[in-house]
């Protein structure tokens, strides 16, 4: 039987101008584009920042962290708070500089 990795991300309008996801569970190579997708539709909405909540994150893979990096091409992304791996991911991959 095989283990199936499992992500839930919340997505809830601040004000005008902000968006927050709260992201909770697993973030690896099979839910990262359950990530792309959030991360995507909260482009649309023209935010001024967006703010990802990875205090409920429990694994956050390098294709994870990745997918942040392309978002905060797009758009300004604040990544806060982290859990204890995620943050050690953002910092190991130079990504440091999203956290908030």
């Amino acid at each position: 039987m095989t283990e199936r990795a499992e992500v839930d991300i919340r997505t809830a309008v601040l004000d005008d101008e902000v968006v927050q996801l709260q992201v909770a569970g697993d973030v690896d190579l099979l839910t990262v584009p359950c990530l792309a997708r959030a991360l995507a539709a909260a482009a649309r909405l023209s935010p001024r920042r967006v703010e990802v909540d990875l205090s409920a994150v429990d694994f956050l893979s390098v294709s994870g962290a990745a997918e942040l990096a392309l978002a905060a091409v797009r758009m300004p992304v604040q990544v806060r708070p982290a859990s204890r791996a995620s943050r050690a991911t953002l910092t190991a991959t130079g990504l440091d500089h999203l956290l908030g």
